[in-house]
């Protein structure tokens, strides 16, 4: 068996064996080597090649039940096994280099049971030690290359990758190409330090560029792309890289403050503290503020790191706005190792990781999973959108079993087979994302995605214009669905009444046949027709009724966005209405000479191409022929006293970044109401900026766009009279809510 043969027999081996007691014992022997086997083999693609070809957490499932089947059968654990150590992570290429001490992995958590248990060991293991005062704090987890650097009276003289933790690879001459790290610091003595070199994702989007236009192969990620630009042997290479590096350790030796050392050190805002409360710990890691603030940042992190120290021992504030120990900086990577030398020899660590720590991992952002079958959906316009079924994975806290394959020429760039595993996405709440095959996995037997050649619901011929493929029969049942579902959507017509359910029985039984029909449905003998279909009584076809009649007054842009109209959404409706308003469209043949106006280009969003294409639309026959039954129906036309939907702007937009005294939701709402539109991202058309402490990237592209900016904490809370939320703990104490962004 090759690597992605072995992965996925042990994938699906741990699924009909799930309890590694449950193994027979004729196999253990064999399962327990092919273990680690594989994930030798893959800590080598890893930390070595850059270039994995499984999931953190595919991996992290195949390291766990290796380490319960060593739990459940003791005899059989070997000193070659993964868990005793970092075991196929040195390579050939550099000159070996001795970690004074373990520059060890860490044991990984990803939810707050496995936290908790961390804690119970940790409380149990320290107690015994007579350690009883114990507090947590957290560091970001940074997702680069582990680096030690060693300084002697002030000289950098030593850089060393992990390696296996005990011996790692003497990278000092590549090191020194990384502008951040200071390669002279005033201090006399040896002082070891630890940190992360790292690639910004804004510098990964220009070398990916530059491979792409000189056919080398992009980097997938950006931790890919440091490992990969660390190991090259041509130090000038390195230079070119644009790679940056945190520290974030200090080992041994006088307490320093890093920062004034030159250090390249990380910062967070204060928001997140010191405890000695394990449960607070859970609910920052869990907090979707912190994780926001750091997606906004320039490089990658993957989740964050619980730290135990002795809090008998004073921690340092130099980072701090005040002096009470509460408001001590997490992020500030000058906490005092000496205040936790204690607690780090006596908790200890194992051959893999080290006691006194644990890395949270975020939910996982990229999934990997097999696409098992691919089937082809019709939309509302006829497209034929080619559908993968993959076998469904956990991702961003949803179940995920089907995603879109987009078009065709996706499905060449992308060189994306039937039987193959694939990279999936999913940032926030948005639609999951296939970002391209994983061809180290193929074993042969995946097959090419062909178009089909007739319309897998009405069988009408499918032709074939620039990327897509279309149905362009207009009776097509599935044309029709889709068309209705959307004119009935919440951001539409707003007719709940009509679910996807009952919309494919109405026209499965030729009731709707288009989106007009449904203005038919009110009819007394549709109403008895209604009747017939279960759960459908008295009262809820009486509610249905009237949310259709009182579609027929929705404001315009419902209207229009319903309709379907080319280049036309939610937020250029709302603007095309208000457009139509000024002219004073009040009927619709009023409406379909504005809409000939090329006057309509000076609208936001709606270019030259876009104007053509609604134009086009709007002088169809079969457009027009459903706009005069929408008419006779009743619905109304008219963009007179049409409201400006709520989110949209009558001061203009804004965006923000940095830290405030107000929690992300409390501040953009208490903005929306005074008439601002929110924008994610600034813009050459963003009003105003908003910037707190420590901002991200956004900031530099708002003065580049020169728009108007607003920065000081008191001139912000008084400009807009904005107010700060107070949360009540206790009666003794109240806590102002702050907020990450």
């Amino acid at each position: 068996m090759n690597l992605s043969e072995s992965t996925q027999y042990l994938q699906s081996f741990i699924k009909k064996v799930p309890n590694p007691e449950h193994i027979p014992d004729s196999e253990l022997k064999t399962i327990y080597q092919l273990f680690i086997d594989t994930l030798t083999d893959h800590n080598h693609l890893y930390y070595i090649e850059a270039k994995p070809i499984i999931s953190d957490a595919e991996y992290d499932e195949l390291f766990a039940y290796l380490k319960a089947m060593e739990e459940y059968f003791p005899t059989i654990i070997s000193s070659t096994s993964p868990t005793q150590g970092l075991v196929g992570q040195l390579s050939d290429g550099f000159k070996k280099a001795v970690h004074q001490i373990p520059l060890l992995s860490l044991e990984n958590s990803y939810n707050a049971e496995d936290i908790r248990e961390w804690a119970v060991r940790v409380a149990k293991l320290a107690e015994k030690k007579g350690i009883l005062n114990r507090e947590y704090h957290l560091e970001p987890k940074f997702d680069g290359l582990s680096v030690e650097c060693i300084y002697h009276d002030g000289k950098l003289t030593q850089a060393i990758t992990r390696g296996d933790g005990k011996i790692g690879e003497d990278i000092t001459a590549n090191v020194m190409m990384i502008p951040s790290i200071p390669k002279q610091i005033s201090y006399l003595g040896t002082l070891q330090v630890r940190g992360e070199i790292m690639m910004p994702k804004s510098q990964l989007l220009k070398l990916n560029q530059q491979r792409d236009h000189s056919g080398q192969t992009p980097f997938s990620n950006t931790r890919n792309a440091a490992a990969g630009s660390i190991k090259l042997l041509d130090s000038r290479e390195v230079a070119k890289r644009g790679l940056i590096a945190f520290i974030y350790d200090q080992l041994g030796g006088e307490i320093v403050d890093l920062k004034s050392l030159g250090m390249p050190v990380f910062e967070l805002p204060e928001n997140f503290l010191v405890t000695t409360d394990i449960e607070q710990i859970i609910t920052w890691c869990q907090d979707f503020q912190i994780k926001h603030f750091l997606e906004e940042q320039d490089f990658d992190f993957d989740g964050l790191v619980i730290k135990v120290s002795d809090s008998k021992t004073p921690q340092n504030t130099s980072n701090c706005n005040t002096s009470e120990k509460s408001d001590f900086s997490l992020f500030d990577t000058e906490t005092p190792v000496n205040s936790s030398e204690d607690i780090r020899s006596a908790l200890g660590s194992t051959e893999h990781h080290p006691r006194r720590a644990i890395a949270y991992k975020f939910p996982a952002q990229q999934v990997a999973s097999q696409i098992q079958e691919i089937t082809f959906q019709v939309g509302r316009t006829g497209i034929i959108t080619p559908v993968a079924h993959i076998e469904p994975i956990s991702l961003s806290g949803a179940t995920i079993s089907r995603v879109s394959l987009h078009n065709f020429d996706f499905i060449a760039k992308k060189q994306i087979k039937k039987g193959d595993f694939v990279r999936v996405q999913r940032s926030g709440e948005v639609i999951p994302y296939i970002l391209g095959s994983i061809k180290e996995r193929r074993n042969g037997s995946e097959e090419l995605i062909i178009p089909p050649l007739f319309c897998p619901e009405c069988g009408d011929p499918i032709t074939n214009i620039d990327i897509h493929y279309y149905c362009t029969n207009p009776s097509c049942p599935a044309q029709i669905r889709e068309k209705i579902t959307h004119f009935v959507s919440r951001d539409a017509m707003d007719i709940s009444g009509i679910g996807e359910a009952m919309i494919e029985v109405l026209v499965k039984q030729k009731m709707l046949n288009s989106v007009a029909d449904i203005y038919h449905l009110t009819t007394l003998q549709n109403q008895i027709l209604l009747r017939k279909f279960p759960s459908f009584g008295e009262k809820k076809i009486t509610e249905l009724v009237n949310q259709i009649e009182r579609s027929k007054k929705q404001p315009l842009w419902r209207l229009l966005n319903a309709l379907g109209i080319p280049h036309i959404g939610k937020k250029t409706a709302q603007d095309v209405a208000e457009y139509l308003a000024l002219h004073k469209v009040t009927s619709l043949d009023q409406m379909i000479s504005a809409f000939s106006n090329d006057g309509l280009a000076d609208v936001e969003g709606i270019g030259e191409k876009s104007l053509q294409a609604i134009q086009l639309f709007m002088t169809n026959p079969e457009t027009l022929k459903l706009l005069r039954s929408l008419e006779q129906e009743g619905v109304q036309f008219s963009a007179i006293n049409e409201k400006t939907n709520p989110e949209s702007s009558s001061h203009g937009t804004f965006s923000l970044t940095g830290t405030f005294p107000i929690a992300r939701t409390d501040l953009i709402q208490q903005m929306q109401k005074l008439g601002y539109r929110y924008e994610e991202n600034p813009t050459s058309g963003t009003t105003v900026m908003l910037i707190g402490e420590k901002p991200g990237s956004k900031a530099e592209k708002a003065r580049k766009f020169g728009i108007l900016i607003y920065e000081n904490r008191e001139t912000i809370l008084k400009e807009f009279h904005l107010t700060i939320p107070i949360k009540l703990k206790d009666e003794n104490e109240r806590i102002i809510q702050g907020g990450l962004f």
